[in-house]
């Protein structure tokens, strides 16, 4: 069929029923019957055009014999002469008020230059936005994340369609939302990693999902078949924010892989809310038991006698040594050669970037304790990167070792801390400049979040991975 005089979505007119559309099926699902589950009684299907504007279109019953074999998920095709109707569904998936019905007088042809500039035109909403529920849950978002933990599949119902899994995805800047995925969705989640039990990092996307708020916390849900999933498929979107993961972290696999365990549940806000003891900063001065503990307290004040940032390897985010490489004896030229000591890394070459180690005091009713802000953490309160503070200090003609102004957003912050004590720390109240820099931070999920803490108000949760003594 020739490409011309295509009417494009935007240009719809219900005056006339001529026009041919250029469109690719990027969703396509089948509407089952409420008094029959077993009869299919239309083909639904979201269509999107070559300037990313997207519609809705259906089959009933009566036609599938002349269109079903003709209509294929991510098919692109030219149907000419569809009915247009109102689009009356209370799920908008655009901003389209119209709708689509392919009919006995509408025709299907294969279309072999569909050119789009993206496959699925994603319109990823801000986790902001999704915390602050700022969007309406008639209006379906595409979100993009990376799993960063994963609860138990509630099975119980006898209705598949009551099958749900939870889990937590987490942006680039480590913001985290909660994600309900209900049916066939929970299991194609369990499926995908159980077929790759040793997949080191697994990044999806939701497209046409919807915005749920339950007892004040939203999620993200699929919004029955409308929804798409992706699980760390070969897209330029997942591959991009793939990227962006190891540049933020230095790291190009991940330390430990993300599995599912169908005897046990993990849901990350719930053990940081329920599963560590509560204590005093007086309990942890001089610790003598090991584990994970919970205090809470304001940040007063940055100490001024310790780094605020340390050179992280490139390929394993531990401390790296910098020493002057000389081109002779008599030479003044010097050349910085970066070194990190792991076994990982001796062999390798390397490169080093900033990042956060900030030694901040930290008070409640009982005492005074120093802890250290590591880099993930550091950037969601700070807002920028240990490496564009460096700058600007450099700019000012300052030593980068000095503290810089924008820190100190962080003091009077009344927040929650996760502190994990380890050997070293029980029963040592020695200095920390004794203790080991953070060489373990990426191997640790931490995580921000803006919710209530007991009769603490506007409190923030931060995991923080080393308890620096006094």
């Amino acid at each position: 069929m020739a490409a011309t005089n295509i009417t494009f979505i935007s240009d719809l007119d219900n005056m006339r029923d001529d026009y041919t559309l250029k469109v690719c099926i990027i969703r396509l699902w089948r509407s089952f019957s409420e008094s029959d589950p077993t009869v299919v009684k239309s083909i639904e299907m979201i269509l999107m055009d070559e300037m990313g504007t997207k519609i809705r279109a259906n089959v009933y019953r009566k036609d599938f014999q002349r269109f079903d074999s003709k209509l294929k998920e991510d098919d692109a095709i030219y149907i000419r002469s569809p009915t247009i109707a109102p689009n009356k569904y209370t799920f908008k998936i655009s901003d389209v008020t119209s709708k689509l019905n392919l009919h006995g007088q509408t025709t299907v042809h294969e279309c072999l230059g569909f050119q789009s500039k993206t496959k699925y035109e994603f319109c990823f909403v801000s986790f902001e936005t999704i915390i602050s529920s700022t969007t309406t849950s008639n209006i379906s978002i595409d979100v993009i994340g990376e799993v960063v933990s994963l609860g138990k599949l509630d099975s119980r119902d006898v209705s598949k369609s009551k099958h749900r899994l939870t889990l937590q995805i987490r942006n680039l800047e480590g913001l985290q939302v909660n994600v309900t995925l209900f049916a066939d969705f929970a299991y194609q989640v369990i499926s995908y990693l159980e077929a790759h039990k040793q997949v080191g990092r697994v990044v999806i996307i939701l497209q046409f999902a919807r915005l749920n708020v339950y007892n004040g916390i939203p999620s993200v849900n699929n919004y029955f078949d409308h929804t798409r999933m992706f699980i760390n498929d070969d897209l330029p979107e997942i591959v991009a924010f793939t990227d962006s993961l190891v540049g933020l972290r230095g790291i190009q696999n991940p330390s430990s892989s993300l599995t599912f365990d169908s005897s046990q549940s993990y849901n990350e806000y719930e053990d940081f809310l329920n599963n560590h003891k509560v204590k005093n900063v007086v309990d942890l001065l001089e610790p003598q038991e090991v584990g994970k503990f919970i205090i809470v307290g304001t940040i007063y004040g940055i100490r001024q006698d310790i780094d605020w940032y340390y050179d992280a390897c490139s390929n394993c985010g531990k401390k790296v040594d910098r020493r002057d490489v000389f081109s002779g004896p008599d030479s003044g030229d010097a050349s910085v050669v970066v070194e990190c000591s792991t076994d990982k890394c001796k062999k390798k070459e390397i490169s080093s970037a900033p990042r956060y180690k900030i030694p901040i005091c930290v008070q409640d009713d009982s005492g005074t304790i120093t802890l250290t802000l590591f880099d993930r953490d550091a950037y969601r309160l700070v807002k920028q990167r240990a490496s564009e503070l460096i700058e600007k200090i450099k700019q000012a003609g300052d030593n980068p070792r000095m503290y810089p102004y924008d820190l100190k957003c962080l003091v009077h912050k009344k927040m929650a801390f996760k502190i994990d004590v380890n050997r070293f720390n029980a029963g040592n109240s020695g200095n920390p400049d004794d203790t080991e820099i953070a060489s373990h931070e990426a191997s640790h999920s931490f995580a921000l979040r803006g919710v209530q803490y007991s009769n603490i108000h506007s409190s923030w949760f931060l995991f923080v991975s080393n308890l620096y003594l006094k």
